[in-house]
């Protein structure tokens, strides 16, 4: 009786959850429905975390100052209503993170599983034609196709292909640790797999091959059955690639950036589709800035504004990094790093569990994803946090049973 109330608790949650990511793109006069919900989970999270007074950061001190010095540059003079959100829209990212760890190792796993299965199968229904996505998709015009890339049930091609690529690295690792049935992991490695190179972002699929390499280094090296199951793996992976995408000249004009007019491999300009050109021009425009817009930024619509009188793109960076530098200043630059080095001491000190090798695969992934994307794209980020929570409470039992 217990079973059958969780799984309906289950797929109520998964059907309020794929509501709200269908529709999170469209807006109720002028507010997003995205902005909406992920508002309503920060006022909870606020409540549910200041409850006895005082807020325990663990390690996530660094992102709760990156998240107030939001409101420390020109953007709150340019456009104060910009810098409020961004203030909120990166508060719920620590917060996220501190409400997890209030729970349980097996809760925390189960959310793990619970979660990359629900990114990953999210994309069945549109793929087979029973909805529509109401995102923004990858055009695929300028690489020989009118198709667009699939984005299932989120607002961006690359919300989509970011959490794929974290959902297939925790996938792999219960695979490989033994965690949960092969074939339910199976599926969802072959689903997950198929959906990552539809959404034509080469962003997941790098951030899927580098999360790999600790988790297939550390599992490859401890027994040949482990050995045999990353051969498996391998090789449906060359498979794949080789049957469908080196035959599909549009995924593979969007791998290596063969447009219809254009190669990125003419310049370091053009490469990322024009991430060069932004990549140079950021630091340029941080180079140019006074001492004061140096240490606290100049703000996102002024970045944006500097970048389109020298590209002629009201674009953003393209890269975590330099978007803080030039949003927030060196400041904000030095408390992400510190955050970072935070994560990267926690799962170092956790020698005797295997867990950790997650958390240095979804590091892995997030810092790839924050080289070619942005620092706070939320979904890979969930992952990464529950990783994170998973093996710090796994870890603080552990010491307690030796102790």
């Amino acid at each position: 009786m217990r079973i059958f109330f969780n799984a309906i608790i289950t797929i109520l949650l998964s059907v309020v959850l794929l509501f709200l990511f269908h529709f999170e793109a469209l807006s109720l006069g002028p507010i997003k429905l995205a902005e909406l919900w992920k508002g309503s989970l920060l006022v909870y999270l606020l409540f549910v975390l200041t409850q006895k007074g005082k807020i325990k950061p663990y390690f996530y001190g660094p992102l709760l100052l990156l998240s107030i010095m939001q409101l420390v540059n020109i953007e709150l003079i340019n456009n104060p209503l910009n810098s409020i959100k961004l203030f909120a829209t990166t508060l719920i990212i620590p917060l996220i993170g501190m409400y997890a760890i209030k729970f349980s190792p097996k809760q925390l796993q189960k959310s793990l599983l619970y979660f990359s299965s629900f990114f990953i199968l999210s994309f069945v229904p549109y793929q087979i034609g029973l909805l529509s996505s109401l995102g923004s998709a990858y055009e695929l015009l300028g690489y020989g196709s009118e198709d667009k890339g699939l984005i299932g049930p989120f607002a961006t091609s690359h919300d989509a292909s970011t959490a794929l690529a974290s959902s297939l690295l925790v996938v792999v690792f219960f695979w490989l640790s033994n965690t949960y049935s092969k074939w339910l992991l199976s599926v969802l490695f072959a689903l997950g797999f198929y959906f990552l190179f539809l959404t034509y972002v080469r962003t997941g699929m790098a951030m899927f091959a580098i999360g790999l390499l600790p988790i297939a280094w550390y599992f490859g090296k401890r027994n040949l059955v482990n050995l045999f199951r990353l051969a498996i793996v391998l090789s449906f992976s060359i498979l794949f690639i080789f049957s469908w995408v080196i035959s599909d000249e549009t995924m593979m004009n969007r791998i290596t950036g063969e447009r219809a007019s254009s190669s990125e491999m003419e310049s370091f300009e053009q490469l990322g589709s024009g991430r060069g050109k932004l990549y140079l021009t950021s630091l340029q425009i941080y180079a140019e800035a006074n001492i004061t817009e140096k240490i606290i930024g100049v703000g996102q619509s002024e970045a944006k504004q500097r970048m389109y009188d020298k590209t002629g793109w009201l674009s953003v960076p393209h890269n975590g990094f330099l978007q803080l530098l030039l949003f927030n200043g060196i400041l904000v630059l030095i408390l992400f790093l510190s955050f970072i080095r935070n994560i990267y001491k926690l799962q170092k000190g956790m020698h005797q569990l295997d867990s950790r090798i997650l958390i240095q695969a979804l590091l892995l992934a997030y810092m790839t994803m924050v080289f070619f994307q942005t620092y706070d794209l939320l979904y890979a980020l969930l992952l990464l946090m529950l990783s994170i929570a998973f093996s710090y409470n796994s870890q603080l039992i552990r010491n307690r049973i030796q102790i």
